[in-house]
């Protein structure tokens, strides 16, 4: 993997602006800064980017933290885009992770500078592709590309036990401990199937032995049901003869019952009709005396009459008299109404002018500074058409300085040729330089020299005077270039204050909208004023009219309340001679009722004697003691049968359960065989299990891979630490430690050799043991990139330079040097300045009250 481009948004210190890294033309580079400035946080982003966690979350040395709290504390999410080459293709990752804990993750391949979509249907799938792609997991990740000091004082500082258990992790070997778990609790749980296989066998085969007794018992249990069930039949036979003769007693007291409901439905009308003739008779009575009256109430009826057609002769007038009341009354609201219409418009002038004055005087502000922008800018553009002359003048000076320089080569070369010619001729070698004849004698050589000599002088003064006008070209150049950089300011300083002229021209334009606004508004408020006015005194003089017709009316409206109330008195009357003619009505409509229901009376008297008659009859004839014996032999009958049918049951429940374990007996001789064959299948596999968890175990296929990979490591390191130490040191590693008692652990000590012998690796200290550590670390990052078969040609360094003499970084530098062809990018964080100078490019990080910003030089 090569990484190209890395931008971080909101990580950390990080914000949204100076946060890319172009990495297409980084070979070996440092990332510098101070202290807490985000350098390492770089490193973190690309982890991030990658696999989609943090080495801190895995290791919870700082207790329980969220990924979230990496997000910049002034934003809602961060994101990290990292774009990568691998096996010829160019891949891009967008990791995003929002406050609220939602992650997003998209996947993309890059064709002719297209980005193709390529994520999976979740984000667990799509980080899986990726990982797939990469070759290689976070863990091999943290241990190979990206190499920490902590990680390096974790693996080498720790005892050799520990250190084995380390080297162990790193090499991923924990999968073979889990792959041991995992057999071991397979294993238990295939014991604990067989011990219950076994114990089930035990109890079918138990249940079996007990088909014979069964069998016997089922056949007694028949016999007994056979007789039972014999005598039930004799039984019930007897009671359905017994059922049948007390149908025959009930149907006969039956009959009597609905003769006797008859008898009293008959007499309950009887009764209903003797009430009906009272209550008829009381009414008739009540009616007559009502009747009575009849004359006083004709003599009232008659007055209302008379008086109701006086009271409709008024009503007109009334009904006019109300009119111009009421229409009085709503014109003098109306007219108060305008009034108050009129106060709030003059209200609203009053205010409005006030706004315009205001206004006015607003504008009047900006208009002036509008005056002094227009000033501002014409003396910008002024300085601007001066540096276009000054810029046409530069490329004028340019091309005379190109010319010059041209010349100045040929110059340069004539004079090279004309020496060159005056030694050949000095040594008799040459030949003339205008007819390329040898030249004869010392005469013509002298000649031709002198002639040489004069060309050279004539050339080197041409020379002098072309250095001295190149010279002041030059400076004048120089000297144009500053004025015309002032033309980027000068373009800044016209956009802005082209900017702040059409603000102002907007406000101008704005102001003088507002104040046409404020004059419109003035002048419909006046225009409304003049119109309540003017309604005001259309209104008054409706409102004289109106009173004047309400004094020629001279309506008496206490008189017309008067009649009116006492029509309203006189009113019941009226309705009274209509009941007296209603009662007339029902009087006479009673007294024919009264004779029917007397009728209906005698009818119904008659029917009651005649039942009377037939229920003596079938009384005569009751056979209620011979019903009570019959239903005393049923009773006796059915509990005869209850207790039998008990039996039976009870019977054949036994028979039920016998067969039901015969059954069982059955399926548990089917059972058996299948147990057995699964007992003896239970057993292989647990041989199966067994020979996993030796093999996975401590002393199997863990021990063979840190054995084969132990070598590859130190012949690595051995290579890399002949260049750190010029030779003097050189490592090896013991695997094994024979204890005192004579028993041998598997241990992981590092041997370093130099020339006083051989000591274990805790024996050094400071600036060598540093080198060791790098050395080893080194080796095994790249031994692990082999192993996994990925193609992660980047390698991280965030390791600590501090404890190294100047020929020790010398050393580091010379180390990277010699390893940078075996990665496509070598990052190195570091804060120690004289080890920044060592590399041409560097990732300067800076941090201000904005946040961290990257810069790369």
């Amino acid at each position: 993997m090569r990484p190209l481009y890395l931008k971080i948004e909101n990580f950390k210190s990080y914000g949204e602006n100076f946060n890319e890294i172009d990495f297409k033309n980084i070979k070996v580079a440092c990332i510098v800064g101070k202290n807490g400035n985000g350098k390492s946080s770089i490193a973190e982003a690309i982890t991030w980017a990658l696999f989609g966690e943090f080495e801190r979350l895995q290791t919870g040395r700082r207790g329980k933290i969220s990924e979230t709290e990496y997000i910049n504390s002034h934003k809602d999410y961060m994101q990290v885009e990292f774009e990568f080459e691998i096996d010829k293709f160019v891949y891009r990752v967008v990791r995003r992770l929002d406050r609220r804990g939602k992650k997003y993750l998209s996947l993309f391949i890059k064709k002719n500078d297209v980005l193709i979509p390529i994520s999976e249907a979740n984000y667990t799938q799509t980080q899986n592709r990726l990982e797939r792609i990469l070759g290689i997991d976070f863990n091999v990740f943290l241990h190979s590309a990206y190499l920490s000091q902590k990680r390096t004082e974790d693996f080498l500082l720790s005892s050799p036990e520990e250190r084995r258990e380390i080297l162990a992790k790193i090499l991923n070997l924990g999968v073979y401990d889990r792959i041991n778990e995992l057999a071991k609790e397979k294993k238990k749980e295939k014991k604990m199937m067989l011990d219950l296989k076994i114990k089930e066998s035990e109890e079918k085969l138990k249940l079996t032995s007990e088909e014979e007794s069964i069998k016997t018992s089922i056949l007694e249990l028949e016999e007994k049901s056979k007789k039972i069930t014999d005598e039930l039949d004799t039984l019930k036979n007897e009671l359905n003869n017994l059922v049948f003769q007390k149908y025959e007693i009930e149907q006969n007291l039956k009959s009597i019952e609905e003769k006797k409901r008859e008898r009293e439905e008959i007499r309950r009308k009887h009764e209903s009709i003797k009430q009906k003739i009272e209550d008829s008779k009381k009414e008739l009575t009540k009616i007559e005396d009502e009747l009575k009256s009849e004359s006083e109430i004709t003599l009232k009826a008659r007055e209302y009459e008379i008086l109701k057609n006086n009271l409709e002769a008024l009503e007109k007038e009334y009904n006019t008299f109300v009119k111009l009341k009421n229409d009085i009354a709503l014109i003098e609201k109306e007219i108060s109404g305008k009034i108050e219409q009129k106060k709030i418009f003059e209200k609203s002038v009053k205010e409005t002018t006030e706004k315009l004055s205001r206004e006015n005087s607003e504008l009047s502000k900006y208009e002036e500074e509008l005056k002094k922008s227009e000033i501002e800018i014409s003396n910008v553009e002024k300085e601007l058409e001066k540096i276009k002359g000054l810029k046409q003048e530069l490329e004028e000076k340019r091309d005379e300085i190109t010319k010059i320089e041209k010349f100045l080569e040929v110059v340069d070369s004539k004079l090279k040729e004309l020496a060159t010619n005056y030694k050949l001729i000095e040594s008799n070698k040459g030949k003339c330089p205008v007819c390329l004849r040898r030249i004869d004698g010392d005469e013509e050589k002298e000649h031709i020299k002198r002639e040489i000599a004069s060309q050279g002088k004539e050339y080197k003064e041409k020379k002098e005077k072309l250095n001295i006008k190149l010279s002041s070209l030059k400076k004048q150049y120089q000297e144009l270039e500053e004025k015309v950089k002032q033309e980027e300011v000068l373009r800044t300083k016209e956009k802005k204050l082209h900017g702040a002229y059409e603000n102002l021209k907007a406000k101008v334009e704005q102001k003088k909208q507002n104040i046409r606004n404020l004059q419109d508004s003035i002048f419909n408020d006046e225009q409304n004023i003049k119109a309540c006015e003017q309604e005001v005194i259309k209104l008054e003089l409706r409102l004289k009219d109106l009173k004047d017709d309400l004094n020629k009316l001279n309506f008496d409206e206490e008189n017309y309340n008067i009649l009116l109330q006492k029509v309203k008195e006189l009113e019941v009357y009226q309705n009274l001679l209509k009941t007296i003619e209603i009662n007339k009505v029902k009087a006479e409509n009673l007294r024919n009722h009264i004779l029917e229901y007397q009728k209906e009376e005698d009818e119904l008297s008659k029917k009651i004697q005649e039942i009377d008659r037939e229920l003596s009859d079938m009384l005569s004839q009751s056979s209620a003691e011979k019903l009570s014996k019959i239903k005393s032999d049923i009773n006796s009958c059915e509990i005869k049968i209850s207790r039998l049918q008990e039996d039976l049951n009870s019977i054949l429940k036994e028979i039920g359960i016998f067969e039901q374990k015969l059954s069982q007996i059955k399926e548990a001789k089917k059972k058996l065989l299948v147990l057995e064959k699964e007992i003896e299948e239970i057993k292989k596999e647990i041989e199966i299990y067994d020979i996993i968890i030796d093999i996975t175990g401590p002393d199997g296929i863990k021990n063979e891979i840190i054995a084969n990979t132990l070598p590859l490591v130190r012949d690595e390191a051995n290579r890399l630490l002949k260049l750190l130490t010029n030779g003097a040191f050189s490592i090896d590693f013991k695997t094994q430690k024979e204890m005192a008692s004579g028993k041998t652990i598997e241990t992981l000590q590092i041997e370093i050799s130099d020339k006083n012998g051989t000591r274990n690796y805790e024996l050094f200290s400071g600036g060598e043991l540093f080198r060791i550590n790098f050395a080893i670390r080194i080796a095994l990052a790249k031994v692990l990139l082999k192993r996994a078969g990925a193609s992660i040609r980047m390698l991280i360094l965030d390791e600590g330079f501090g404890s190294q003499d100047e020929e020790g970084k010398d050393h580091i530098i010379e180390c990277l040097n010699q390893i940078k062809d075996q990665f496509d990018t070598i990052l190195v964080i570091t804060h120690i300045e004289d080890l920044m100078d060592a590399f041409d490019q560097k990732i300067i990080v800076k941090k201000d009250i904005e946040g961290s910003k990257i810069f790369v030089v």
